[in-house]
């Protein structure tokens, strides 16, 4: 059953993931999925992260190299699936991707048969290649990547027209694409309303449904649908949720992701005695959220784990009550 498929019923939720790091663990991993299995979650998307510049041994003596710091996105995805029977949804990055390479990883996802993906251009860090859309001469420079997000969508829909490069036909693929949302904005985004269009372009080149980041309080969600329904899109959009439980992460939120804080939350978290009262403070506000969400038409809850699912499991518990052993 894919996202799409899953979403035509009852409310659900779904988790979101993070690789091992290189090297690490992937028992951590699915011992998280694990942990929010009995609540039955419509799908685990699985992130993937771009290529950066890292220091490593090359020889002997250290380098600067280009290296992945959490590959196996693929891999872990698989391993999800096969140890759960859950939909699993791949992410795709655009940043430092090339066309050909994005190409055969599409090709290598169909025939394992995945049929979700999820497709982001990448952080603040974000370097497109060179913008050649297409094959190259002998002795000229290859396919590029990628300049936006809705380059990698109309690459994907492409391939579920049976198009493929360079170019020649062949058997259409199967994939439905989600894509990022963003209710207050993207950082780069000059205004809401450009913001709002680069994700009607999005759908418009073939996304399906939609992720949003990170939101706190469901009037943000439901102004955000409201507006989009104003612009013609009627695809599914699912809020995305991220249990805050520790007053540590009061500055790290909003200078990694880009996203305001509420009041109500941020002095719940500060005048917590402890820890554990920390926690219970978070813990009682996701519910909430998670409630007003769903009180607003949200057809799903997306939780970002970060490769823990205790606390998503805790906001579920409060919600729906606790569903067996962790």
């Amino acid at each position: 059953m894919g996202v799409l498929e899953s979403l035509a019923g009852r409310a659900r939720i779904s988790i979101e993931v993070v690789p091992p790091s290189r090297g690490g663990d992937i028992e951590e991993i699915l011992a998280a999925v694990g942990a929010v299995m009995p609540h039955e979650p419509a799908f685990v998307s699985v992130t993937d992260h771009p290529v950066g510049r890292a220091w490593a041994d090359s020889g002997g003596r250290p380098e600067r190299v280009a290296l992945r710091t959490k590959p196996g996105t693929l891999g872990t995805a698989v391993a999800i699936r096969e140890a759960y029977r859950v939909t699993t949804v791949p992410h795709i990055v655009c940043s430092g991707a090339e066309r050909l390479a994005v190409e055969d990883l599409l090709i290598d996802l169909h025939y394992a048969g995945f049929r979700d993906l999820f497709v982001v251009r990448g952080d603040e860090r974000f370097v497109p290649a060179a913008a050649r859309p297409g094959p190259s001469e002998p002795g000229e420079e290859g396919p590029a990547g990628y300049a936006h997000a809705v380059d990698m969508v109309s690459h994907i829909a492409q391939l579920n027209r049976g198009s493929y490069t360079p170019p020649a036909q062949g058997r259409p693929t199967a994939f439905e694409i989600g894509v990022a949302g963003y209710p207050q904005k993207h950082f780069e985004a000059p205004n809401p309303e450009s913001d709002l269009r680069r994700l009607k372009e999005k759908v418009e080149a073939g996304a399906s449904f939609v992720v949003t980041q990170m939101l706190f309080e469901p009037g943000h969600y439901a102004s955000f649908v409201g507006r989009l329904r104003e612009l013609g899109v009627e695809v599914p959009v699912i809020p995305g949720i991220k249990p805050v439980l520790r007053a540590s992460s009061l500055a790290s939120i909003p200078r990694n992701f880009f996203v305001d804080l509420p009041e109500g939350l941020v002095r719940g978290l500060e005048e917590a005695r402890s820890p554990a009262e920390e926690r219970a403070a978070g813990i009682a506000w996701a519910a909430r959220l998670a409630a007003g969400l769903l009180d607003a038409g949200a057809p799903c809850l997306h939780f970002f784990t970060m490769g823990s699912g205790a606390a998503t499991r805790a906001v579920l518990d409060a919600l729906y009550g606790s569903k067996g052993a962790s």
